[in-house]
């Protein structure tokens, strides 16, 4: 006799095989020359650690690879379906050039910078790069222009390795089409903007910089001031431990869509403590209005049941169990 498997445990082993294939895709990350268009990061001591030594990062996560992975698919997707939009647009367009290597040499003629533009549009007489992102929705709502792209920590080595692919081939404009529910967020962006080029003058100066820190064999100094930024790098409390205070045996959770979620929280709190107090005061005023019109506002009210357990205060202790880790609370706070 043949004995069912419970659903829960088929369920378990579909998802450790999905994990298992996941991680069967994965080459492991080598040294490299050139820094990624994507690895802009606003410590020059990561950027270097990322071109010499990346295999010293633990390994990606299950979930992050499947995020990855998401975000390829979602990538053939959106192209496939632009190349059909492209035929009846106006002014008509094409999609060229996928997967089009891209090399920037810096002023002492190395290659600095090097990446993979996602696809170009050929359109009235241009060829515009255009970058596909499959970025969480909280970081994707929260981005209606290119310089919003500045605002947040994850966002921000995209956006510069757009300007990359702008400004190596010299065109004067690009876009960036971002992935969520609906229809896709076309961003675009112009390398004309005075605050782009700096941006992107920085970039290859740091660059440079990084690359003549590797050539001499030491790594650039640690970043100063930004404490945030160190504690939310995967290279912290792993191989670059600098000088700086935390608190002690602080989980490190480099997690965009959590500190997304965060942060979109921390806007919204003094709304929601205005909403909670004025919820609680009319409430208050309303209590025992079954049926009532305030100008636009239809208030239907109604009594029900309720049930409350009386006991003896000895009767009461004698069943009363106290879990040591029965209630959790959070004390959220934004570091300055």
């Amino acid at each position: 006799m043949v004995t069912a498997t419970p659903a829960a445990a088929i369920a378990e082993s579909i998802q450790t095989a999905w994990g298992t294939f996941l991680e069967r895709g994965t080459r492991p990350q080598t040294a490299h020359a050139s820094i990624y268009a994507s690895a802009w990061r606003t410590c020059d001591r990561r950027m270097a650690l990322e071109l010499t030594t990346p295999e010293q990062l633990p390994p990606a996560s299950t979930e992050l690879l499947a995020k990855f992975r998401r975000g390829d698919d979602r990538e053939r997707d959106l192209l496939a379906d632009l190349t059909k939009i492209g035929r009846d647009a106006e002014p008509s367009f094409k999609v060229i050039g996928q997967q089009e290597r891209f090399v920037l040499r810096d002023r002492k003629g190395r290659p600095a910078i090097v990446g993979k533009v996602d696809a170009r549009l050929e359109i009235a007489g241009q060829r515009p790069p255009l970058e596909v992102k499959a970025w969480s929705p909280l970081l994707v709502d929260r981005i209606d222009r290119f310089s919003d792209l500045f605002e947040q920590p994850w966002t921000m080595g995209g956006a510069h390795q757009l300007l990359a692919y702008l400004f190596g081939a010299a065109e004067p404009y690009g876009f960036l089409l971002l992935d969520r529910s609906g229809l896709p967020k076309i961003v675009p962006v112009e390398l004309g903007d005075p605050a782009n080029l700096d941006r992107m003058e920085a970039f290859l100066t740091k660059a440079e910089r990084v690359l003549d820190s590797v050539d001499a064999g030491v790594l650039p100094p640690y970043l100063a001031d930004e404490p945030d930024e160190c504690l939310r790098c995967p290279w912290f409390g792993h191989v670059c431990n600098p000088p700086i205070d935390s608190p002690d045996q602080a989980a490190i959770l480099a997690d965009p869509e959590l500190e997304a979620a965060l942060e979109r929280r921390e806007a919204l709190k003094a709304a929601g403590t205005e909403y909670r107090e004025l919820d609680d005061d009319v409430k208050k005023r309303l209590r025992g209005v079954v049926n009532g019109v305030a100008g636009k506002f239809a208030i239907k009210g109604r009594w029900g049941k309720q049930s409350r357990l009386e006991l003896p205060p000895l009767l009461k202790a004698q069943y009363t169990k106290t879990d040591p880790k029965g209630r959790f609370t959070l004390e959220i706070t934004k570091l300055s």
